[in-house]
């Protein structure tokens, strides 16, 4: 694991420099937040080193919150790269127990749907998670979210309107089968030909996705019992 921190940091200390001297790259910002997610799940894998979990997590989410400020000014940004569903990073910042900032970030995600550049269900499931973080009526987006599946099955679904409602049995359920889910994905990666080092020894086993919903389940009061797969109870103590 340490010579793959040192190649992790070989490559933000390349990275990083660059995006806070250049002109706005929205593709080169979330190749870095990534790694920056990396170092700070193999942080918390090696060492339990929980303030360095945090710590990079919290980097992530505020050079993502940096591009979407820029975003006004700088139009030639790639639009790909801008879809709401490729803000990963809003789940670096709940999870890092950063409400505010999450916040802040959900204020500036793009509101529309990119049709050819993001699937429409991953468009919704940000939509409804925007509004819980903002403090606002979820209804419409978990309305708009169910239509897109069309009688199909989603556990991201499940556990938002679970969320929403404050279900605290229904969260824990779909949570439990998302987590299933996301193991099982990635075990398939990992069995692939498109082995990734750096992803399948850190975020493989941190599903920073789910420590950002069992953070919100709290924010909004809910209980929610330890030992959910992927998402190992230091991660949870480093707020």
């Amino acid at each position: 694991m340490d010579n793959l921190l040192d190649d992790l940091g070989f490559l933000l200390a390349e990275r990083l420099p660059v995006l806070r001297k250049g002109t706005p790259d929205a593709k080169r910002t979330l190749e870095a937040a990534r790694l920056l997610r990396q170092f700070g799940c193999g942080l918390l894998l090696s060492r339990l080193d929980t303030s360095g979990f945090r710590h990079h997590l919290l980097q992530a989410a505020s050079i993502y919150l940096e591009l979407l400020e820029h975003r006004p000014t700088h139009p030639g940004l790639d639009p790909y790269y801008l879809a709401r569903s490729k803000g990963e990073p809003l789940f670096d910042a709940l999870a890092a127990g950063a409400l505010e900032l999450a916040r802040k970030i959900a204020s500036l995600m793009p509101p529309t749907w990119m049709e050819r550049m993001e699937p429409e269900e991953d468009f919704h499931y940000f939509g409804a998670l925007l509004c819980l973080v903002l403090e606002r009526d979820a209804s419409g987006a978990l309305a708009a979210f169910e239509r897109c599946l069309q009688g199909g099955t989603s556990h991201r679904f499940d556990t938002v309107r679970a969320l929403a409602a404050k279900d605290t049995a229904g969260f824990d359920r779909g949570l439990r089968e998302l987590c299933a889910e996301e193991a099982a994905w990635r075990e398939r990666q990992r069995r692939s030909g498109l082995f990734d080092p750096h992803l399948h020894q850190t975020e493989a086993f941190v599903f920073v996705e789910g420590v950002a919903l069992v953070r919100l389940a709290r924010w909004l009061g809910m209980e929610t019992p330890p030992g959910y797969p992927l998402i190992p109870e230091p991660a949870l103590d480093a707020a």
